[in-house]
């Protein structure tokens, strides 16, 4: 069986190479625009894949040097939780901004919206809850050790 530190090493690779492709495949005008009071803010839609990656790349480099000693079912609940959130957040993302690029003179039908509310919402959701699932058996590892 592939070990969880592995995987980690695969999405933090698979999402740097999005991160690097994505401003190809859009049009190099795309961007996220994020408004805060007294300015505004311009992000490329390749950030956040770095921004994972990094956050991956950290996970798999605390596993694989056993910085983080959990048990084997934690790690892979933690793993394909985090994988998941990620996953359905970024269809959901990418569905809604594939409406929004076709503007709002056509009418989206209620599953496309239904799936967008789904993966903006759930996916973040699933995401926290794999990270809840690690800090719950850090917490619990660090509680032993002390004893």
């Amino acid at each position: 069986m592939i070990r969880a530190e592995n995987l980690f090493a695969g999405a933090a690779i698979t999402l740097l190479i999005l991160g690097l492709v994505l401003p190809n495949i859009l049009k190099a005008t795309q961007h996220m625009t994020v408004t805060w009071p007294g300015s505004t803010f311009m992000i490329g839609y390749q950030v956040p894949c770095f921004g994972l990656a990094a956050l991956f790349a950290a996970f798999a480099c605390s596993y694989a040097l056993r910085w983080i000693r959990l048990s084997a079912a934690t790690a892979d609940w933690h793993l394909w939780l985090s994988l998941s959130g990620v996953a359905i957040f970024g269809f959901g993302f990418a569905l809604f901004a594939r409406i929004a690029v076709d503007g709002a003179g056509r009418q989206s039908g209620q599953g496309a919206l239904l799936a967008i509310a789904a993966g903006l919402l759930v996916g973040p959701a699933v995401f926290v809850a794999g990270q809840l699932v690690f800090l719950a058996a850090m917490i619990r590892s660090f509680i032993g050790q002390r004893r």
